[in-house]
């Protein structure tokens, strides 16, 4: 029999094609290093053996060096081929079937999917038939000693990560900027492997400008893409070789790396998922061995200004005016909105939505530079008080509690937690073919926004411990911005100005009055009497 070359390899030539019953190809190679089959092996094995029973692959779905421990990868696309009614194809053809997956319950769920519709997941080199009880009880222990492997894999390599964590090492070690990456292991000249004293050494002109990024950016000089910039141009490359880019500037900052610290998941987090977990308050810092390049208080006041820039809304962190995002209406609580007078008068706050004849209240204009230097007395007001708090002339009343801050943050988090269940709970019912697509897809879109508001309203909420209800925590930052009022850049005013302004109100009359972060929070808006209950529409 004639071969002929095709794009993945070399298959038996057919003479008459139609003969041929059409299939999904997929390959995935793994993360694991043992088992990095290459595609166009798989490809070829695939090939060989769909031809031998009368099959061609019509369509090929690869995920490159993807792990098979969960199902956000592109196999999804491969099976909802298989489930789509208008396609001819109903098998999904593998190299194996550990390729498919290696998570028991993704395994049994989408599997499901594919057998529902009269589809079946065949394996090239393992010769199964899955139409019989043996052959499903084998396939079955095929699976279930991949997943097996996989776990065994990964509670090694946790083992490692925490042994390595332990001696202040990263989990995956690899170079870092700012120092010079000594490895474990190196060659020894000699075709075989020497082993030293794993450690990080400062290399002084990448030192120099990870600290000018910190302490520039904690001064409000610069941004991440600012500095990306610099490096750039001054012709330092990111750790892979390639140009940096703002978020890898974000990403090697927040790390903390050189602050002599290690980002690491909390082993104490409940998450079933440390692997893949993205919730920020199952992360912490662990301290390491290498030498910093930052001191430590160097690095509390970047993450200081960090989280005060990351409070800040995305216009204000580029204003144009300090009180930008600050100023609102007194009379309906709208956004004021800077406006040209005449020439000889200049600037002034006006009401956003009365000049754009959304409400209906006297007319509230102040001219921009008396809105300024009212926020510079009241930051004089401020200090003074401070001073006299501390000196014990002045004592503060006790706080009063304007509503129940951690009701409401357990309200919403439940409200998170139930929509996230309802979209599980729809999602299995369409992989079991339970419920139709578009059914699937109004529940889970209803969900979402649900779960979307709920989480806005959590976000909104004061952080516990940070919101206080006196100035004296704000002294240093009061008296910062005192003296360098003239001086001071916009944006970093800004920024400061939002860690003790909750807003500043406007009313007519020349009216201005600071409301600073400490006084009492408002309480959010309720729907309906009582506790709002979840509710997704």
């Amino acid at each position: 029999m004639k071969k002929e070359s095709l794009l993945y390899g070399m298959i038996p030539r057919v003479e008459n094609a139609s003969d041929l019953i059409p299939v999904i190809g997929y390959a995935r190679v793994s993360t694991w290093r043992e088992e990095m089959i290459s595609v166009e092996l798989q490809q070829n094995a695939v090939n060989e053996a769909a031809a031998r029973r009368g099959r061609y692959v019509a369509e090929w779905v690869i995920d490159p060096d993807d792990t098979g421990r969960n199902f956000k990868r592109k196999v999804m696309r491969a099976i909802e081929i298989v489930e789509d009614p208008t396609r001819p194809e109903r098998e999904l053809w593998a190299w194996k079937f550990s390729r498919f997956g290696r998570n028991r319950h993704g395994v049994a769920i989408n599997l499901a999917r594919i057998e529902s519709v009269g589809g079946d997941l065949v394996s090239a080199t393992e010769d199964v038939d899955a139409k019989t009880a043996v052959g499903r009880f084998t396939r079955g222990m095929l699976l279930e000693v991949a997943a097996f492997e996989s776990d065994r894999a990964g509670e090694q390599w946790k083992e490692t990560h925490e042994l390595r964590r332990g001696l202040g090492l990263p989990a995956a070690g690899g170079k870092r900027f700012g120092y010079l990456w000594h490895p474990r292991r190196i060659p020894d000249g000699h075709g075989g492997w020497a082993v030293q004293e794993e450690r990080y050494e400062v290399k002084t002109d990448e030192a120099e400008l990870s600290l000018e990024a910190f302490t520039d950016f904690a001064k409000g000089k610069t941004g991440f893409g600012k500095i990306a910039e610099r490096w750039n141009n001054l012709g330092f490359l990111n750790t892979r070789g390639a140009r940096w880019q703002d978020q890898g500037v974000k990403g090697y900052l927040d790390s903390g790396f050189a602050a002599g610290l290690l980002y690491v998941h909390n082993p104490q987090a409940a998450c079933g998922n440390p692997s893949g977990c993205k919730n920020g308050d199952h992360y912490t810092y662990l301290a390491a061995e290498h030498e910093a390049l930052v001191t430590g208080d160097e690095w509390d006041t970047y993450r200081e200004i960090r989280q005060a820039r990351k409070d800040t809304p995305r216009r204000a962190l580029s204003p144009v005016y300090p009180l930008a995002g600050l100023v609102r209406c007194g009379l309906c609580g709208g956004a004021g909105a800077i406006h040209q007078t005449r020439a000889e008068r200049g600037k002034a706050y006006r009401c956003g939505p009365r000049a754009r004849r959304a409400v209906d209240h006297e007319a509230v204009w102040v001219m921009r530079a008396l809105v300024e230097r009212k926020t510079l007395e009241w930051l004089v007001d401020v200090r003074d008080e401070i001073d006299a708090i501390a000196a014990g002339v002045v004592t503060l009343p006790a706080p009063r509690r304007e509503f129940d801050q951690e009701k409401l943050r357990a309200q919403y988090r439940r409200d998170i937690e139930r929509a996230t269940a309802a979209i599980d709970t729809a999602f299995e019912a369409y992989t079991l073919r339970e419920v139709p697509r578009d059914t699937y897809m109004r529940t889970r879109d209803k969900h979402e926004k649900a779960r979307g508001e709920a989480q806005r309203l959590l976000d909104e909420l004061p952080v516990l411990g940070e919101d206080s209800h006196s100035p004296v925590p704000h002294r240093e930052t009061v008296a910062g911005l005192i003296a360098e009022w003239d001086t001071i850049s916009v944006q970093s005013m800004r920024v400061l100005l939002g860690k003790l302004i909750r807003r500043i109100e406007l009313r007519p009359g020349d009216g201005v009055t600071v409301v600073p972060v400490w006084g009492p929070a408002e309480a959010p808006q309720k729907k309906g009497p009582g506790r709002r209950p979840y509710n997704p529409t």
